[in-house]
């Protein structure tokens, strides 16, 4: 037996190899090569929980008193469904914080930990089908205000609301490109929303559902502040038939959460305290993209990059919708498709790319950061934003860049000095001072103005 992607959050596009051992008992024998990044081959591996002075960590298993690691991980396969046999989660000193104490990590060649992992898996058919917006029904935009670290509500995201009689359908924020549908009723002023599947989520690789949860404030061992969810029946809001409004109590300690499946807690986003409102969206042309960087298309790596940024604003600087916009890319003048020949890891081929939109092997994306990877040979490279209000569709200009204009944008192929400055990102687009270990975008400066793009493994 063969499992695809092991690592949920670290999608490696390869299989890890089950053997039976006993019965319905099968086990994965670790480690096993699962991703080559740039020569450098890394490992599913069996790895033990360690907490020290420095915080956690996951090295090989060698059980206390042996000799010889650990590697095994069994499972057991029961009708259509695999399952993990379970391991212990233990509870860091001090805090109520749970972690597993064996995972399935992602080591180097030496069996060195580099922060991604699966714990107690198991893979099971989904939980029904997705909630789909009835034919005829149209939704509109709206903004979720949840609170944020200070309990105030200062964080707005976008979604989109539908009311259907008694029924309300929202989208689920987290991932507005993919329009998952979230289903509630509307009942004496109430509206409840329930456990549900939304669907598969490409960025995270993961089924998400949507819960309602409680949640309690604590402090993390770092000393940043962080909250423990757990599951609830249902999360009701209070509806104004005239604003149009839903809000929750704000003194009470409720949440709508993102999840990783439907049984337990696995928060991938939370929604502390939320309240919906129509966003006041409106015929517009969006603003203008901005290409910050091209980096040239390299026969060594099998891509090439571009980087621009646009935000969600209007020609005269008034917000827009984030989950109407989407943008279109030219290589060469030519529209770009996501799809096969050079996108195959997506099914259905589409040229409208959603702002949101991330896969987090060619495309990342974190607000107005959009950086994308290029399978192909090109010259020149256009963006063009697109805004859907109605049955409408609103262009900015496309903004072009060529790879021989001399304006500190083109990439290097090989490099031998120094660069002057560099920055790093994660998978999702975000800067960061500091990278620890994991994969991560390095962007390089050099003196005569290019700049070059790598993926590096810390």
């Amino acid at each position: 037996m063969y499992v695809y992607n092991p690592i949920a959050l670290f999608p490696t596009y390869s299989y890890i190899k089950l053997e039976p051992l006993q019965g319905d008992t099968l086990v994965c024998r670790t480690p096993q090569p699962i991703v080559n990044i740039y020569g450098d081959v890394y490992y599913a591996t069996r790895l033990r929980a360690d907490v020290n002075d420095s915080g956690l960590a996951y090295l090989i298993d060698v059980p206390e008193g042996a000799s010889e690691p650990n590697y095994d991980i069994k499972f057991v396969l029961r009708n259509d469904s695999l399952f993990q046999v379970p391991e212990e989660y233990l509870t860091y000193p001090g805090t109520s914080i749970q972690f597993p104490s064996v995972i399935l990590g992602l080591t180097d060649s030496q069996g060195m930990w580099v922060q991604a992992g699966e714990a107690n898996f198991s893979l099971v058919p989904p939980p029904g089908e997705p909630t789909q917006l009835p034919a005829g029904v149209k939704s509109e935009p709206y903004n979720l205000f949840s609170f944020d670290s200070d309990n105030k509500y200062t964080v707005r995201h976008s979604t989109e609301l539908a009311i259907d009689g008694n029924d309300i359908y929202m989208t689920n924020p987290y991932g507005p490109d993919t329009l998952q549908w979230i289903h509630g009723t509307l009942s004496d002023g109430k509206v409840t929303f329930r456990p549900q599947y939304i669907g598969v989520d490409t960025r995270s690789n993961l089924h998400l559902s949507f819960l309602p949860a409680t949640y309690v404030t604590q402090q993390n061992p770092d000393g940043t502040i962080g909250y423990l969810y757990f599951k609830a029946d249902e999360l009701v809001f209070d509806f104004d038939a005239e604003a149009r409004t839903l809000s929750t109590d704000s003194t009470a300690a409720v949440a709508a959460l993102i999840n990783g499946g439907l049984d337990m807690v696995n928060a991938i986003t939370g929604y502390r305290n939320p309240r919906l409102s129509p966003f006041p969206a409106q015929a517009a042309t969006p603003s203008d993209p901005v290409i910050v960087m091209l980096q040239a298309y390299s026969e060594d790596l099998g891509t090439g990059m571009v980087s621009f940024d646009f935000f969600p604003l209007d020609t005269d600087g008034k917000a827009l919708p984030t989950a109407r916009l989407f943008y279109n890319l030219y290589l060469d003048d030519e529209l770009l498709t996501v799809g096969p020949p050079d996108y195959n890891n997506v099914q259905t081929p589409f040229t409208n790319i959603a702002s949101n939109y991330a896969d987090n092997e060619y495309f990342f994306t974190s607000q107005e950061v959009h950086n994308v990877y290029l399978t192909r040979s090109f010259d020149k490279v256009g963006v063009q934003v697109l805004y859907r209000y109605g049955d409408q569709w609103y262009k900015s200009k496309l903004v072009s860049k060529s790879l021989d204009e001399t304006n500190g944008i083109s990439g290097p192929t090989g490099k031998a000095e120094a660069p002057v400055a560099q920055t790093w990102y994660d998978l999702g687009g975000r800067r960061v001072s500091s990278p620890a270990k994991g994969l991560y975008l390095r962007i390089s400066h050099y003196a005569d103005g290019s700049v070059k793009t790598e993926k590096v493994m810390r």
